[in-house]
């Protein structure tokens, strides 16, 4: 079965891609599915991630994906190879397509990652990388790491999966951060119908993000580490947080200071849990001069 991609790929567009290769029972429509590529003119990160998620979906089910794409392409804002230097063809084809093909320094690799390795990679691989794109000093991405693993902990506890999938792009003339995680677990939805059987999918999300709720008894729980993460990226860093899972999407956002939720319903079907995060760095590179102009001060 052919699948176009959609002329363009970012969060407003995954489920449609979704719905072309899974059903509502999540369980692959086709033993044999070919991508194609000609038609994508334009792919946000949320693409790369949602996209590679499916294929790794797919791969798990035996499904064979093969892929349809115009080769030769070195405009770097061509969105095929956009994706090569993201790694994506690499991973999935065991080759780059085109030679010059290579990681852009405003990015961090697309790649998966498992629970037991997430806080090293936090540490070691995206807390340095954000480090460098920013200009601060690593102990400034505290609440970013912690924002970050905890997600890594919900998707341990929660989604049924030990492994996120995940791509970052640094957009420096925006001042902005923009990472994109997701798992094809059973998605948040699932979890929050235990303790609320009548709630529709976006309700489940919304409920989700309250302080304090839970589905488990851990101290990482869901309830804890979501509101967290959003306090922290809403309000502290003036970003905003975008969860797609089951049929529920909720958009999340600061309006004077205050939290704003803006749930609906979907009417393609994410079978697992996408979250994209977008920080406003200006916050973060304001947070690293204050806490340097203090600690001279104190000297």
């Amino acid at each position: 079965m052919k699948v176009f991609m959609p002329r363009e790929l970012d969060r407003d567009r995954i489920n449609e891609l979704m719905i072309n290769v899974l059903d509502s029972e999540k369980k692959p429509l086709y033993k044999q599915v070919e991508l194609d590529f000609t038609t994508l003119k334009f792919i946000q990160p949320a693409g790369v991630v949602a996209l590679d998620n499916m294929i790794e979906w797919l791969y798990k089910r035996d499904v064979r994906v093969d892929f349809t794409y115009y080769t030769n392409i070195v405009d770097k804002y061509h969105p095929i190879k956009y994706l090569d230097d993201s790694g994506f063809f690499e991973k999935h084809l065991g080759k780059r397509l085109v030679k010059s093909a290579t990681l852009r320094s405003t990015t961090i690799s697309l790649q998966n990652v498992a629970y037991e390795e997430s806080f090293s990679w936090l540490q070691n691989t995206f807390t340095p990388w954000l480090a460098q794109q920013l200009g601060v000093k690593k102990t400034t991405l505290g609440n970013i790491e912690m924002c970050l693993g905890e997600i890594f902990n919900n998707i341990k506890d929660h989604s049924s999966e030990n492994i996120g999938c995940l791509y970052a792009q640094h957009y420096p003339q925006k001042k902005l951060l923009t990472f994109c995680i997701a798992d094809f677990g059973v998605g948040i939805p699932y979890n929050i119908k235990r303790v609320f059987p009548d709630c529709s999918d976006s309700e489940a999300l919304l409920h989700a993000i309250e302080e304090g709720f839970t589905t488990k008894t851990s101290p990482r729980n869901l309830g804890a580490g979501l509101y967290t993460m959003i306090k922290n990226i809403v309000i502290n860093l003036k970003g905003s947080v975008h969860i797609n899972s089951g049929y529920g999407i909720l958009n999340v956002y600061s309006d004077k200071g205050a939290i704003v939720t803006d749930p609906f319903h979907s009417d393609g079907f994410y079978p697992g849990t996408f979250l994209e995060f977008n920080i406003n760095t200006a916050e973060v590179e304001k947070e690293d001069l204050e806490t340097e102009e203090e600690e001279e001060f104190e000297w």
